[in-house]
Order: structure tokens, then sequence, then C-alpha cells
């Protein structure tokens, strides 16, 4: 964690963020060789400490690459951070593959504008899959919260493939360009959709998650999360 605080100015500056997901470089499609080791832009590795530990690898979910941890006699990990706003609600979620039984946690930390940890970290276990899983949660920013720290670290021994881990704010509604992956079409509103919400929706509309992979409404409802809307006519 004293590495992360020493490093956040040059996490939360590595690259732009992008609309919807806050978090930098989710998918880790870039990779650099800056402080001498190969490192996904905008994440720190045990790549620092022990080679071969955090590496590229093109067995993903999505896009060319993913992140590979193989911990060994120790533990490997990932760690990012981002400009959060205090009382702001914000969806989690990120896919690991888990070829052991037990393969290690995400874990979701608030700071302060010092550093300090604030609030009750959120903790998500991953375990055992034949293939990528999501693992997600809502976290709500306490109010003296600065930053949040995304990490994934696995337990020693273990082997875990990780792969789109974005974090939604989902207080904002806002219009944004159709990501290239939707269809094609002018413009597609954002929204936050709590649950019953479609009810009064028309039925000409598509819905994209921001992965943009489509979703299906059932009896006219969507489980809470953020949705990109697609009017047909």
């Amino acid at each position: 964690m004293r590495i992360l605080r020493t490093l956040l100015p040059f996490l939360l500056l590595a690259v732009p963020l992008q609309a919807g997901n806050i978090g930098v470089n989710p998918s880790f499609e870039y990779w650099t060789d800056s402080l001498g080791v190969h490192l996904p832009l905008g994440w720190l590795s045990s790549e620092l400490y022990r080679d071969s530990t955090a590496t590229r690898t093109d067995q993903s979910h999505t896009g060319a690459f993913a992140v590979r941890l193989q911990g060994g006699d120790t533990i490997a990990f990932v760690s990012t951070a981002t400009i959060v706003r205090p009382g702001r609600h914000y969806l989690f979620s990120g896919y690991a593959y888990v070829p052991d039984p037990i393969g290690g946690s995400f874990l979701l930390e608030f700071l302060t504008l010092t550093g300090s940890p604030v609030g009750t970290p959120t903790l998500l276990p991953a375990y055992f899959s034949a293939g990528y899983r999501e693992y997600d949660s809502w976290v709500t920013a306490p109010d003296s919260a600065a930053f949040v720290s995304v990490s994934f670290a696995t337990i020693p021994g273990a082997t875990v493939y990780l792969d789109d881990v974005t974090l939604d704010d989902t207080t904002v509604t806002a219009l944004v360009d159709v990501p290239g992956s939707l269809p094609a079409a002018p413009r597609v509103r954002k929204v936050v959709a709590p649950l019953g919400m479609l009810d009064t929706l028309e039925t000409d509309a598509e819905f994209f998650d921001p992965l943009g992979r489509r979703v299906y409404p059932r009896g006219g409802r969507l489980a809470n999360g953020v949705y990109f809307i697609i009017r047909v006519h």
C-alpha cells in the first residue's frame, strides 16, 4: 500500500479517463516499460519485485491482451487508483479466470487526499472457473474519499488471469458518442437503470452494457447497472 500511495500521481496521470468507466487501461491492452519493468499502463504490479509474476497474455476475455498473475511461493498482484467524489455510487466489475480451486481476491479501498484508508474495504474472492467469470459490486465513496484503489492479489502458488476491470460512475447521466463496437447510430444515451425503471421505456430500443454487449430485458426489467440505450426509430 505504501508503494501505491507514493506512485498515486503516476497512476492517475498515466492515461486519460474514459466516459463511463473511470478506471485506466481496464482491459490491459496497453503496456509500457515504465520504471524499467514491463507494466500494464496505469497499473502497478508484483513485477516490480519478482519477474514473471504479472505478465501480459493473449488469453483474454475481450481484446488482444489480459494480465496473468502467478504467485509461486509468494503473492502476485496488480493495482491501480483513480479519483472519486464523496457520496457518489460506483459499479465495479472485473473478470477473472481461475484454474485453481482458490485464486485470490479483488480489493477496493477508498483513500483520503493524503492516501489514508477510509471506510470499509470491499473484498471479492475469486474461485475456480472453467473460463472468465465476472465479479461485481456496488460501492459508495465515503465523505472524505478522494481516491479509490482497485487491486487483485493471488494467494501463494495460484495462477489467475484478469481482464476488463472497470469502475463506472453510476451517478452521472450523459450523452456520449457510440463506441465502435456498438451498432451504427448517431448518438446513444447512457443511463443508470434502477430495477423496474425499464417498465416505462419504449420497446423499440436496444440495450448494451458498458463493455458493448447487448443486454435483453426480461419481463421489461434490467438488473441495477449502467446501460447504453439506442433508439431504433
